[in-house]
């Protein structure tokens, strides 16, 4: 762990301790971050859309990101550049304090919503002339006969007169021009 990039005084006043007060030291951080008190506390200071930042525990480097959901004593975070989602502990971030928060009010945005099978199914109707690429990757031609719940009927002009069921999301609108 790099720990002397994020917050050298604390490294430095800790260079001389042995590993027998290092493991001591731990023992009582542990305990005092399990106290529900604390947990409480620190839940109760954030917020859905609030900047935070936190310790990346694999480096210890500090980072940045916003809360976009919460529950119990945990959050998820959506880090800042990376786009990267985090679930962490209420305890181990902190808002941002108003001289860090300038320029950073913009609002919360949740990231958008999955395209669902209605909404596609709704995109296509009796009589829509569709393509399709078949499992060995050939564009297949055909029209909508039937609409299913998660997938459209499709007739093609083969020889032998066929018929597909293929889903939705696989399905592309042919133009006539």
């Amino acid at each position: 762990m790099n720990s002397q990039a994020t917050n050298p005084p604390m490294i430095d006043a800790l260079e001389g301790a042995s590993s027998l007060q290092l493991y001591q030291l731990k023992a009582l951080i542990e305990d005092m971050l399990a106290d529900p008190r604390r947990g409480i506390a620190a839940r109760a200071s954030l917020h859905l859309g609030q900047a935070v930042q936190f310790v990346d525990f694999r480096d210890g480097q500090m980072r940045r990101g916003k809360i976009i959901a919460m529950k119990d004593m945990q959050a998820t975070v959506l880090e800042e550049g990376t786009k990267r989602t985090w679930k962490i502990p209420c305890v181990a971030m902190q808002g941002y304090t108003d001289a860090d928060r300038r320029g950073e009010q913009t609002p919360y945005e949740p990231p958008p919503q999955p395209v669902t099978t209605a909404a596609k199914a709704r995109e296509f109707q009796r009589g829509d002339t569709v393509t399709f690429d078949d499992r060995d990757g050939r564009a297949i031609t055909g029209v909508v006969v039937r609409i299913n719940q998660r997938t459209a009927t499709i007739g093609t002009d083969t020889a032998d007169g066929g018929t597909w069921r293929v889903a939705f999301h696989l399905l592309r609108h042919v133009l006539d021009i």
